[in-house]
């Protein structure tokens, strides 16, 4: 009996151990982002209001069922962060629509985001005070808003255009909740997945991800008086 309850107490112990190291090494990735270095803009700031902006953005909403699974599983949250993804889907028909569409309907099983953005619009699929199914960390889902960025290829498709709209969309996000261009991070961030692809370097952050950076902050400063917030 006593050597029953000291193997209790052992596991119990090594389980409070290991929990402790995941919570810590959760809030590092709060706390801790890694400064990731870029070119500032240097064309004339051409300024705008919120309005203009978002006006720009061309956000459409489409809110999944709220009956969802996703959905039931989800909690409040206030972000702290901005997630960057890309779709890794290259179907011609794979657009910022569609993608909407395919979570309404459920196709992505144990998976959900904020916003889908292709070149001609952003779509919002849930609340924004709502955890999603994205980053594949609890510090990630339950911290951070998810973008997905298109990569649908079609004639006519420019992912220029997508990548510049997103850039958009994230600088008016940064604006409404205060979030630093730090803590602009992409899904590599949390898991060291190879997402978003077309904005890595051989699967890490480098000149593409540095080249994105840049275009938020440029925005940003347009509807910022010029000013940044890194």
């Amino acid at each position: 009996m006593v050597r029953r309850w000291q193997v209790v107490a052992f596991i119990c112990m090594l389980l409070a151990c290991l929990l402790g190291c995941q919570q810590q090494g959760g809030s590092s990735y709060l706390k801790k982002p890694p400064v990731y270095r870029f070119k500032t803009v240097t064309r004339p700031i051409v300024p705008r209001t919120l309005g203009q902006m978002a006006k720009e953005v061309n956000i459409k909403i489409r809110m999944m069922p709220s009956n969802s699974l996703q959905r039931r599983k989800s909690r409040r949250m206030r972000p702290t962060f901005l997630t960057i993804h890309s779709t890794a889907n290259h179907s011609s028909t794979a657009t910022a629509m569609q993608h909407s569409r395919a979570l309404c309907r459920g196709a992505f099983n144990n998976r959900n985001w904020h916003f889908t953005v292709d070149q001609y619009m952003v779509v919002q699929n849930i609340p924004l005070n709502e955890t999603a199914w994205h980053a594949g960390t609890a510090a990630g889902n339950h911290n951070s808003i998810g973008i997905e960025m298109c990569e649908c290829e079609n004639r006519g498709h420019n992912h220029f255009r997508t990548w510049d709209r997103a850039a958009k969309l994230t600088a008016l996000l940064m604006m409404r909740y205060k979030i630093n261009l730090r803590r602009v991070v992409p899904h590599y961030h949390w898991t060291g997945k190879n997402c978003p692809t077309p904005l890595l370097t051989n699967g890490r952050p480098g000149p593409k991800w540095a080249w994105f950076l840049s275009r938020v902050d440029y925005y940003f400063r347009c509807i910022n008086k010029g000013v940044s917030f890194r």
